[in-house]
């Protein structure tokens, strides 16, 4: 059995910015309270160069003390720090200012002793006291994370993972965890992760870790052992998501607002887990079909190996189910979850101009590669290009164009859908193109569509349809 130990906020980062209905006063309070830290960071430069250490000087807010860093991050002029928070501050001249003037980041260890909603609470008072009397918040880096017992990840779990994430790596003990090979090692192993950059996953062995860097134990005290259901003898693995800023603005909730917004973001937790968790999941597939994906191909009855193309790989993660404590796992402490989705681009429609150029395209290439451009080079154009397109991806060059259209119009159904866009006409249009498609089969090249694509069409049909070679029945759709 699989037993949620702690679900909670593990990182947290905001953004402050200047809001427009901050007071003169405040705003120059602020300016000189940056002048009077910028004194006190040069003090702590000098004690560092004459003594060769990174001493650092105290500053005292009534009941906040922090230290005045040496150093800074790129951006701000100043860097506080103390066991709860960093804080840095920049100096500016103007009011109206694009970027932010405060960057805070938590300590884990002080959320996980107060939890995220009471830490924001405290510092976004001391702002308002000490700082700015108003201003916007924007986070710009949350990281959630869930720790279990009763189930023990391993190499194999790293290739039954479903995403379309394209970077990935497994740890393992005797290596630094940023610095990972892609395919482990043969010591202990002790974790993955999937993604990278604004959105990632992180699957790792809490308790190894712990054991290599003490200063993690607090998780064991504040998280775990208060825990009917925690057992001190399992191992505990934490499944953590990382979320920037720069993935938040492409989401929107179920009201159609962007998450892209600090009050958003935190009563929209249990909404972000789930769809992660969505975005990445661990399928239930066989230890066997694991060691195929794993060495890339599987042995027949008659002892002869053979590649897993992209299509067989798929359908290996068609069949299988997640697995079951995986679906359990995105309820986020209880709470229910609303669906949050991708804020997509609309859907840019054809025109004339995109058919000339593009004829004009093929025309100047066909002239270009092989010197001429009457009928017989095109045929010959398109013949070469369906065989390097079947031996890159398995598919026909029809069937690829194919699967392109059937994705614009399955990304109209769903702005439509959410009430984003309407686009009318278009299922005249997408009737057109199916018969167009099909009917090309016998222009050019014969092509034999793959189920994949037969069962895409027939889920946008009105009726199953067997035979794809009756083109009157799709013009009759």
């Amino acid at each position: 059995m699989v037993n949620k130990i702690s679900q909670h906020v593990d990182t947290l980062k905001f953004h402050y910015y200047v809001s427009k209905g901050v007071s003169d006063e405040s705003f120059h309070s602020y300016s000189r309270t940056v002048d009077r830290l910028l004194a006190l960071k040069k003090e702590a430069q000098e004690t560092k160069n004459n003594y060769g250490d990174t001493k650092s000087i105290n500053a005292i807010f009534d009941e906040h003390k922090f230290n005045v860093m040496a150093t800074s991050i790129m951006g701000f002029s100043i860097l506080l720090r103390n066991n709860d928070c960093s804080i840095a501050l920049r100096k500016t001249k103007s009011k109206i200012n694009p970027s932010p003037v405060i960057k805070v980041e938590f300590r884990a260890e002080f959320l996980a002793r107060h939890g995220y909603r009471k830490c924001a609470d405290i510092i976004n008072n001391f702002v308002s006291k000490h700082l700015l009397d108003d201003y916007k918040i924007k986070i710009s880096e949350i990281h959630l994370a869930t720790d279990i017992q009763g189930y023990n990840f391993t190499h194999l779990d790293f290739f039954k993972m479903k995403t379309r994430a394209r970077k990935s790596q497994t740890h393992n003990e005797e290596t630094d965890y940023a610095k990972a090979s892609v395919y482990g090692g043969v010591t202990t192993f002790t974790g993955f992760t999937f993604g990278g950059g604004d959105y990632h996953l992180r699957i790792y062995n809490k308790t190894v870790e712990i054991a290599r860097q003490k200063n993690k134990a607090f998780a064991k005290t504040l998280l775990w052992q208060h825990k009917a259901n925690y057992n001190p003898d399992l191992t505990v693995w934490r499944i953590e998501i990382q979320i920037r800023r720069s993935k938040l603005k492409k989401l929107i909730n179920s009201d159609n607002s962007t998450m892209d917004d600090y009050v958003n973001v935190l009563a929209g937790i249990p909404d972000l887990w789930s769809k992660a968790l969505s975005d990445y999941t661990i399928k239930d597939i066989s230890d066997n079909d694991s060691f195929n994906l794993l060495r890339g191909y599987r042995v027949l009855k008659n002892g002869n190996s053979k590649l897993l193309t992209k299509n067989a790989i798929y359908a290996i993660f068609k069949r299988a189910d997640s697995l079951p404590f995986w679906e359990d796992l995105k309820i986020w402490n209880g709470h229910g979850h609303n669906p949050v989705n991708t804020a997509y681009k609309v859907p840019t429609a054809g025109s004339f101009d995109y058919v000339s150029n593009s004829i004009k395209s093929l025309y100047s290439t066909l002239a270009k590669h092989y010197g001429s451009t009457d009928t017989k080079t095109i045929l010959k154009a398109f013949e070469e290009a369906n065989i390097q397109n079947l031996e890159k991806k398995q598919i026909s060059l029809l069937e690829d164009c194919f699967n392109k259209q059937l994705d614009w119009f399955e990304r109209i159904d769903f702005m439509a859908d959410n009430g984003v866009l309407s686009v009318p006409y278009y299922k005249d249009l997408e009737r057109h193109i199916i018969t167009t498609l099909i009917q090309s089969n016998n222009v050019i090249h014969d092509v034999n569509y793959s189920n994949d694509i037969k069962e895409r069409v027939e889920a946008r049909l009105a009726f199953p349809c067997s035979n794809y070679d009756k083109v009157e029945l799709y013009a009759n759709y």
